[in-house]
């Protein structure tokens, strides 16, 4: 079985959370990772709703050193706060949520989840498996990511028997066998459908983030704009 460490693991202590003026209807992004494996260079930045984070992986503690795990589903992921720990009324993609909390989660997160990304010219195209689902993030030829458009997802190809082991569906590994390695994944036998925020949310975000993929370093900036 694939045993998999989740994005919700207890954050660090000590929090480097900041106060600021930013205007409360956008969400910016400045992300950088290695995918070759994680490193001091590796970070998930990001400012909504007068908060402001500075975030990385601390190996002491094993979890992200300014709580974005929990901070980014309360400020920026749902629509309100009391929705983060019941994971509904979701104001961004899931693939997407995932995405920026690989730099703040061990590396086995990633490698395990085996993330993959490939760059045509300036498309960048992002793919890992997390959980039971498979999730695809494409930009456009000039590396911008529409939030709206650009992820997609497969759900339900693993079977799970406690929300922690995950194992490949035959029909969905490349041997025809059930794997928990997720590197068998096929994913010309999955159904890509898009992946979006959550139609009932009260609020959720629009605008293209620039993405551009550089000697194994991903990186994502940009400002998205909140619609209520």
């Amino acid at each position: 079985m694939h045993k998999h460490s989740t994005f919700g693991v207890c954050a660090a202590i000590i929090a480097v959370v900041v106060f600021v003026g930013c205007g409360g209807g956008a969400a910016k992004i400045d992300y950088r990772m290695n995918i070759a494996g994680l490193d001091a260079n590796s970070y998930f930045n990001w400012n909504a709703k007068n908060v402001s984070v500075q975030d990385g992986f601390d190996a002491a503690t094993g979890a992200s050193k300014a709580k974005s795990t929990t901070r980014f589903d309360q400020v920026v992921t749902y629509d309100i706060p009391e929705n983060a720990a019941k994971r509904t009324g979701s104001t961004i993609p899931g693939g997407l949520r995932s995405l920026f909390l690989y730099p703040v989660a061990a590396d086995s997160t990633r490698s395990d989840d085996d993330l993959t990304v490939t760059a045509n010219g300036k498309q960048v195209v992002i793919r890992y498996v997390h959980r039971d689902s498979a999730y695809e993030i494409a930009t456009d030829a000039n590396g911008k990511l529409d939030v709206l458009t650009g992820c997609k997802v497969a759900r339900g190809i693993a079977t799970t028997e406690d929300q922690h082991s995950f194992t490949l569906k035959p029909e969905f590994s490349k041997t025809g066998q059930a794997s928990g390695n997720m590197k068998d994944l096929d994913w010309s036998k999955t159904t890509l459908t898009p992946d979006v925020f959550n139609p009932s949310a009260t609020r959720h975000y629009t605008g293209a983030l620039d993405v551009a993929y550089t000697n194994n370093y991903l990186t994502i900036k940009g400002s998205l704009k909140e619609v209520k």
